[in-house]
């Protein structure tokens, strides 16, 4: 076994002993003397029982730490933990969360688990943690914090600072930049930078000082805007407003961003076939088998589709069996090509840099790359089926079906995502199997048709 993994499993287990001795206080200073790397690790290879018991320690010796180190694993993940632990305890671990953690995790929950553990909250942390689930997590209310800094614009610099200075605790954790002035009903009507504030007269107001004009976002407002919105402007965050314009939070730059990383993951893993693009290895097992299963299936009727036409051909694969080898050659290649389409057509997607309204400008770009490609292919394709074949016929069977084919599948790549998105479906869980099937089948009929035509042509 290699060290650095006999170091970690000597890690959990060492954890695993500690946490059975019940000391909650032991348990903290280990997990703070693991190495940030190994920490994700050694709590995931707790088992089940250990788990729930370190989590429950941690809730009465040091709830902040059992905050942070959920906040660290993904939150299907994070929810799983949570999941496991009685009501009354997990109200006190996610109260200690970030706002924005809070309603992440709790949205993996199932409705019972979620509810119980709202009711166990304080009624005013439940009820707005009630709100914030509300929002659709793509959604500047999805991603937005509520740990701000607001003050009546009637205030004073001297109020602010004795404000501060009492609830320097509870404060430490927030990102303090700036100041939001508000109204008596809670509207926004400015925001403060903090350094203006600390130069100012103890005796200036707040609305003196405001920026009237606020860059803000709305709590329906989609990431792709917020992103824009980054772009345009300087800031770490700007404040959320609800559609009567009070402020009920912030979003910051990196929840933005963060967002858009963990999108992209799952669009991975929905092209490898994960339905909902997540799937841990600690989730149960029949679950998992059943959402695989769920993508292959409709795979296996697609792909017995383009087998099936391999049938009509039986008597061209009789007098020329050595085309069963160019089969998965050329399927593969152009199969290949419409890949690397759709892998475009997803980045641009992305990137918002394409819409529905562009495919066919889509099409006619990609033509012109298979153009070359098929070219080039096509050439190599032929020599190599002449000198595999030692006939000049099964050179020209394939060297003019892959150039062929090409041309359709890379142009079918590039198009398959742009039209699933305009249909309202997933392209990065429909686009990969959809296209290499039909280009799959595609394949199989153009080399099996044309080699039909040739033979006719030389037995005639």
């Amino acid at each position: 076994m290699p060290e650095s993994a006999s170091v970690e499993r000597e890690a959990f287990e060492e954890l695993s002993h500690l946490v059975g001795t019940g000391d909650a206080e032991r348990v903290v200073a280990f997990v703070r003397l693991l190495p940030p790397e190994d920490t994700p690790y050694t709590i995931h290879h707790l088992g089940e029982a250990d788990r729930t018991k370190f989590f429950e320690l941690l809730a009465q010796a040091d709830v902040d730490l059992a905050a942070d180190l959920l906040e660290h694993f993904d939150d299907a993940h994070a929810a799983d933990m949570v999941s496991e632990l009685q009501p009354e305890t997990a109200a006190v671990v996610v109260d200690a969360m970030d706002s924005d953690e809070q309603a992440d995790v709790l949205a993996e929950l199932d409705d019972d688990d979620a509810h119980a553990i709202l009711e166990a909250m304080q009624p005013e942390e439940a009820e707005d943690l009630r709100q914030r689930l509300t929002y659709e997590e793509d959604t500047a209310g999805g991603l937005m914090i509520t740990e701000y800094l607001a003050y009546p614009q009637r205030d004073t610099v001297e109020m602010v600072v004795e404000d501060l200075r009492e609830n320097a605790d509870r404060y430490n954790e927030y990102e303090v930049r700036y100041l939001y002035t508000i109204d008596e009903e809670d509207r926004l009507t400015g925001v403060v930078p903090m350094r203006q504030m600390v130069m100012s007269h103890r005796g200036t107001p707040l609305a003196s000082l405001r920026i009237n004009t606020p860059v803000t976002a709305t709590v329906d407002q989609h990431v792709d805007d917020l992103e824009d919105l980054f772009d345009r402007v300087d800031y770490s965050a700007v404040p959320v407003l609800d559609p009567d314009g009070r402020l009920v939070g912030l979003v910051q730059r990196a929840a933005v961003q963060e967002h858009r990383g963990e999108m992209a993951e799952e669009d991975l893993a929905k092209v490898g076939g994960i339905i909902g693009g997540e799937e841990l290895r600690t989730m149960p097992t029949p679950n998992r088998a059943l959402r695989r299963l769920a993508f292959l299936l409709p795979i296996l009727a697609l792909t017995m589709v383009s087998a099936s036409v391999i049938v009509l051909f039986e008597n061209i694969i009789a007098a020329a069996p050595n085309l069963a080898k160019f089969l998965p050659v050329v399927a593969g290649v152009c199969g290949a090509s419409g890949g690397q389409a759709v892998a475009v057509s997803m980045r641009e997607i992305s990137l918002g840099l394409i819409k529905v309204s562009d495919i066919r400008w889509v099409v006619i770009k990609e033509l012109g790359v298979a153009v070359m490609l098929g070219a080039a292919i096509g050439v190599v394709l032929f020599f190599t089926g002449w000198i595999w074949d030692g006939q000049i016929q099964m050179g020209l069977v394939v060297g003019l079906a892959a150039p062929a084919v090409m041309l359709v599948a890379t142009a079918l790549g590039g198009a398959v995502p742009i039209a699933l998105r305009g249909l309202g479906l997933d392209p990065a869980m429909l686009s990969v199997p959809l296209a290499l099937t039909v280009i799959d089948l595609l394949s199989f009929l153009g080399v099996l048709a044309l080699a039909a035509l040739l033979l006719n042509v030389v037995s005639g």
